[in-house]
């Protein structure tokens, strides 16, 4: 683009801009007029600085042009008022008395734009105007442009932290999908163990029922022994209920009914209630009168709490309490908390508790599939087992249950 052609553009860009020429000669003044009188923006004229002051500090004008020697002040001192008022407004000296030291102060105290020499040539007088007119249009231009980037920069800004959330909630979402997906994989691998070992446990459960039941036939009873057993008959049923469990991991039982969660806890505790009582370790319990419901197998919901509270039982030093809590959850499902105190259970090996033959006890105390069978029988129920421990305060395990439709 030519300069002819940017001084075209930047006339139809001026046509709702300000020009204020301030000269104490009136003729002067006149003759700026009917040079300017064709030009896109708008001339104002006064022949007083000290009046045209209040002018610019009410008024919006985006050049202010002035004489030297005005009677009032001077221009540079008009001009360094005309300055504080309107910082943004692209000042010019236009007189006929300029020298060096008057420049040097216009340049210094002023920042001026422009000398112009009186008498003024036309043409130079015009594109000066409307150069000077442009370069208040470009510096007002960058100043919106910077205000659009710094806006788009917090908007940026913003939507990289909900990116960044989005991502951390992302991968967390994958990282929980992923271990479910291992602990899935892992509880098939043991439903197809499971099967091969189940027929060599039956077959000498089998054997011991049948024992037992033959002595129960030979007993009166009134015979002391036929109590003990009845016990031992309950247990061997209690173990093929286990192996049951193990198989349905692979066969994926669906047999539920409607069970409450008190009741399974009171038989639970028949069975194992001894140990406690052995080991001097009370058991309290607490239901909320509003606890509902969950449909379930009791026989693997047993096992559960029974897993939880041999757990319990072994992390305790053979003193403290056991506490029991029942109640229904904020979503309306049931919830039952086993809580002991134990040792805890470590930060480190928390995410690894419910993997198959995991155990931090002794091999002649655990196998390591407990807490993997009960994380089994909750996933099957679509429930959920959270764990809940501070080492050295013990741990509670929670049960959630979803709420009945």
């Amino acid at each position: 683009m030519t300069e002819c052609a940017r001084i075209e553009q930047w006339s139809q860009e001026t046509e709702n801009l300000n020009v204020l020429f301030v000269d104490d000669e009136q003729n002067v003044l006149h003759a700026l007029q009917r040079v300017l009188r064709r030009e896109p923006y708008h001339v104002v004229t006064s022949d007083s600085p000290i009046k045209v002051l209040e002018t610019i500090k009410n008024g919006e004008f985006q050049m202010i042009v002035s004489d030297q020697r005005m009677p009032e002040m001077n221009g540079i001192e008009f001009l360094q008022k005309a300055m504080e008022l309107a910082p943004e407004a692209i000042r010019i000296m236009l007189t006929g008395y300029s020298d060096l030291k008057t420049a040097e102060d216009a340049i210094n105290q002023v920042e001026i734009y422009r000398f112009l020499c009186k008498p003024w040539n036309d043409e130079d007088l015009r594109a000066t105007i409307l150069q000077g007119l442009a370069k208040w249009q470009l510096k007002r231009a960058n100043q919106a442009m910077l205000k659009i980037i710094e806006e788009q920069n917090l908007k940026l800004q913003e939507f990289n932290r909900d990116l960044e959330k989005k991502v951390e909630q992302r991968t967390r979402q994958l990282k929980e999908a992923g271990a479910l997906l291992m602990q899935s994989e892992k509880m098939s691998t043991v439903g197809l163990l499971a099967g091969g070992i189940a027929h060599e446990i039956n077959n000498p459960l089998g054997g011991i029922l049948a024992v037992t039941q033959l002595l129960e036939m030979e007993l009166s009873e009134n015979a002391p022994a036929l109590q003990d057993l009845k016990t031992i008959e309950q247990a061997v049923f209690q173990c093929k209920n286990i192996i049951q469990n193990l198989l349905g991991f692979s066969r994926n039982d669906r047999h539920r009914e409607p069970t409450r969660l008190s009741e399974v806890v009171e038989k639970s505790l028949g069975l194992v209630g001894f140990i406690f009582r052995e080991s001097r370790i009370k058991v309290v319990e607490s239901y909320d009168p509003d606890m509902p419901m969950v449909t379930g197998n009791p026989n693997q919901l047993q096992q559960v709490i029974i897993n939880i509270l041999t757990n319990a039982q072994q992390a305790m030093n053979k003193q403290g309490t056991v506490f029991i809590r029942g109640y229904k959850g904020l979503d309306g499902g049931a919830v039952l908390e086993i809580e002991d105190q134990g040792e805890g259970i470590a930060e480190k090996i928390r995410g690894k508790i419910f993997d198959p033959f995991f155990t931090t006890k002794e091999k002649s105390k655990g196998t390591g599939l407990g807490l993997f069978v009960t994380y089994g029988i909750m996933r099957d129920h679509r429930g959920k087992i959270e764990v809940l421990s501070e080492p050295g305060k013990g741990a509670c395990l929670r049960l959630r249950f979803e709420a009945q439709n």
